[in-house]
């Protein structure tokens, strides 16, 4: 199977890791035979950066929303892809710099097929958590339209 990285590059305080914590969430719920892989305690935090990892139809998936710079996004990444030996990885990034530096490391050095996509921009900030949650919907829908999950 090939595996895959999918970063949601945007620029400071658009969306980034609640539109992964919504993703992460919508992604337990409809995979409910999910298997925790970490945190062991498998929640979701409702605030702040986080790192999931789970076992759905034996496949290892993580979602990691720390992708400010100088957070060492790149050795994140790498544990990701060598010490949990993930198939899919979704990351947060800025726009530009070492943050999307790492994921294009990963990218060329353990072969992973990156998807780039944003987060919904709006002006009015009482639609935000609707848009961040539309947009993972999105995400997991193009993941499984092709067939990655």
């Amino acid at each position: 199977m090939t595996k895959t990285i999918l970063a949601v590059w945007q620029s400071e305080d658009k969306g980034k890791s609640e539109t992964l914590r919504e993703f992460a969430t919508l992604l337990l719920a409809t995979y409910p035979t999910h298997r925790i892989i970490f945190p062991i305690t498998g929640i979701i935090p409702s605030a702040g950066d986080f790192r999931l990892v789970v076992e759905i139809n034996g496949q290892i998936i993580a979602v990691e929303t720390q992708g400010d710079p100088k957070t060492d996004l790149e050795k994140r990444l790498f544990d990701l892809a060598d010490n949990f030996n993930c198939e899919l990885i979704l990351c947060a990034t800025r726009t530009r710099g070492e943050t999307v530096w790492a994921v294009n490391e990963v990218v060329n050095r353990r072969g992973f097929e990156p998807i780039w996509t944003s987060t919904y921009e709006i002006r009015n900030n009482s639609n935000y958590t609707l848009v961040n949650r539309l947009k993972a919907s999105h995400i997991l829908d193009l993941l499984q339209t092709l067939n990655i999950i």
